[in-house]
């Protein structure tokens, strides 16, 4: 059994079927009351009013965040509509099945494994216990790597939180500047209408992006971190037990404790799962 070996499920992306259709549905609908109301879609579409309200929000993100957060937000976006994070209960039976492994084989059975797991928070506690470090030192070494993960998953949703707030006032701004501008036009009434609906179409694009882009971003977002910082916990929890020499039975029970069931994966890819857990068992 000593060239047992642990199935390392490699998750592909999901698409989020609803994220996907809600992203195109709120501006469509939009577009469409906009038609049916006699006005020109068209008229929506003003490059001036675009660039005072998103090169000013961008801006005002530059200066309120460090690039770290910049960058973070960036990346973040493709959590809106896929997710790539391992079904709970796959990771436990991997944790479940390299506690196993120790048991029988000793922590240095464990580096192997530790290079070819794909969860990365699971690969650092491999590597800790296989490399004997004092429970105190591996405590702090996770629990700060717990939280620093914390930080950088809600990252990009602190930026898009900022922006949610920026974009409607900039609207107002571009507003502003719109009617100074039909302002100085007042010698040719006849331009004064469609001057002051141009400098409104701002004020729409400020509260719309708000509302249908950036808080939306941010709570999907934050509802994937919350999701990985339940893996994570799952992780912690995991590596300290294999680490003290818990048995398989009571190790899966401590860490399936208060999960919801969840349907990511397939009955196939679970029942897989369970089995590599017990070939190594």
């Amino acid at each position: 059994m000593a060239g047992a070996e642990i199935k390392t499920v490699n998750t592909a992306a999901r698409i989020d079927l609803a994220s996907t259709v809600g992203v195109l549905v709120g501006p469509a609908c939009i577009l469409f009351g906009q038609w049916l109301e006699g006005g020109e879609v068209s008229s929506l579409l003003q490059k001036s009013a675009a660039l005072i309200v998103l090169g000013a929000t961008v801006g005002a993100c530059m200066l309120s965040f460090s690039p770290r957060y910049l960058f973070a937000a960036v990346r973040d976006l493709r959590k809106v509509i896929s997710e790539d994070a391992p079904n709970p209960y796959d990771l436990i039976e991997r944790i479940v099945a390299y506690a196993s492994l120790m048991r029988r084989e000793g922590p240095l059975a464990l580096q192997r494994h530790a290079r070819l797991e794909t969860y990365g928070m699971l690969a650092t506690g491999l590597n800790l216990v296989a490399a004997s470090v004092a429970p105190e030192a591996m405590d702090v070494i996770m629990e700060r790597a717990f939280h620093e993960r914390i930080e950088h998953n809600n990252a990009g949703a602190e930026v898009f939180e900022a922006a949610g707030g920026y974009l409607p006032t900039f609207g107002i701004l571009g507003a502003v500047l719109g009617l100074i501008h039909t302002m100085s036009m007042l010698s040719d009434p006849s331009k004064i209408g469609g001057g002051i609906a141009t400098a409104f179409v701002a004020t729409v694009y400020g509260v719309g992006l708000a509302n249908l882009v950036a808080y939306p971003v941010a709570r999907k977002i934050r509802a994937r971190a919350r999701s990985e910082k339940q893996l994570d916990k799952i992780v912690v929890t995991g590596i300290k037990a294999l680490r003290d020499g818990m048995n398989a039975v009571a190790l899966r029970q401590l860490l399936s404790e208060g999960l919801t069931p969840v349907s990511h994966t397939s009955p196939t890819d679970s029942a897989e799962a369970a089995e590599s857990g017990k070939s190594v068992a």
